[in-house]
């Protein structure tokens, strides 16, 4: 597979094949195998974009600069650029480099989904929505698009926004396993546990059941108080696996994210403190909530 073959699935950032995988680091081994006056700016870009997927992030931001410099008007280089800005946590950057990809091309679907990533990033919620309505409008089977307004919306707060979201994406890929958990995370939040669990049971049997899906489940079955008993099993069992996964994530996420999930979980354990002394399991749920909710506060308090 030469250049011109490789270069449009390099461009939309699509997933290879292992034909296609072996093809680009071939033609990796030849761009670099040539003096750096001998390449053109899509050697660069393919230079690049091996490196990106690679995950050696400086060597790419070195390589989209020369394509760049090569071509100022190669708006894909400026764009993979801003990407690689982002995962090296300059968002700055990124910022400015996404918005000369789209100066240069207005029509440019990926550049508007990644700008809504940084807004996102940025907690610029109407902002990033503005971008991936443009981008939907530009490009309607844009998956990635629809993924990324479903998050934001759900970052936002607008959990019913957020649900129709998701489910766009499910009815084009009814095994979506990260849809139908956050889909279900969003009817959880939004006060609709049973269609919150079966969404949450959908993508553990999928997944494969592991400490984060125990404890989703764990956590919609708590709202529950015909579940107590499969709650505190989910839950013992996550916890089992990574007893401070509560306080980790209080600890890793955004201060919105974490306020949220322990505002839930109080409302949960005040419920379950008037129930508590109803049959064993729905004590020992309570006492082991409060334990790890108790946790997860010190942590966040610290912060």
């Amino acid at each position: 597979m030469n250049k011109e073959a490789l270069l449009p699935y390099l461009l939309d950032n699509r997933e290879l094949n292992k034909k296609q995988e072996k093809a680009l680091k071939s033609l990796f081994k030849e761009i670099a195998a040539k003096k750096n006056d001998e390449r053109d700016a899509e050697d660069w870009f393919i230079l690049g974009a091996s490196e990106q997927r690679d995950e050696q992030f400086d060597e790419a931001l070195d390589a989209f600069t020369f394509a760049i410099e090569a071509n100022p008007e190669f708006e894909a280089a400026w764009k993979f650029r801003a990407t690689t800005h982002g995962l090296l946590g300059d968002w700055e950057s990124a910022n400015t480099d996404i918005n000369k990809a789209i100066e240069i091309d207005d029509s440019y679907v990926d550049a508007y989904v990644e700008r809504a990533a940084i807004l996102r990033h940025d907690k610029k919620w109407k902002e990033a929505l503005a971008d991936l309505d443009k981008a939907l409008e530009l490009g309607p089977e844009s998956d990635e698009a629809i993924m990324l307004k479903a998050k934001t919306l759900y970052d936002s707060g607008d959990y019913k926004g957020s649900i129709e979201a998701y489910t766009e994406a499910l009815e084009e890929d009814n095994a979506n396993v990260e849809a139908l958990a956050s889909r279900g995370l969003a009817y959880f939040f939004e006060g609709e546990a049973e269609l919150a669990l079966a969404d949450i049971r959908k993508s553990r049997t999928l997944e494969g059941g592991s400490t984060v899906s125990e404890f989703n489940m764990g956590l919609v079955m708590s709202a529950l108080p015909e579940h107590s008993k499969q709650a505190y099993r989910h839950f013992e069992k996550a916890f089992k696996k990574d007893r401070k996964m509560l306080a980790r994530y209080v600890e890793m996420s955004e201060s919105f994210e974490s306020k949220r999930l322990l505002s839930r979980l109080d409302d949960i354990l005040k419920d379950l403190e008037k129930r508590k002394d109803e049959n064993f399991y729905t004590s020992e749920l309570y006492d082991l909530l409060d334990r790890r909710i108790q946790e997860a506060r010190e942590v966040a308090q610290k912060d």
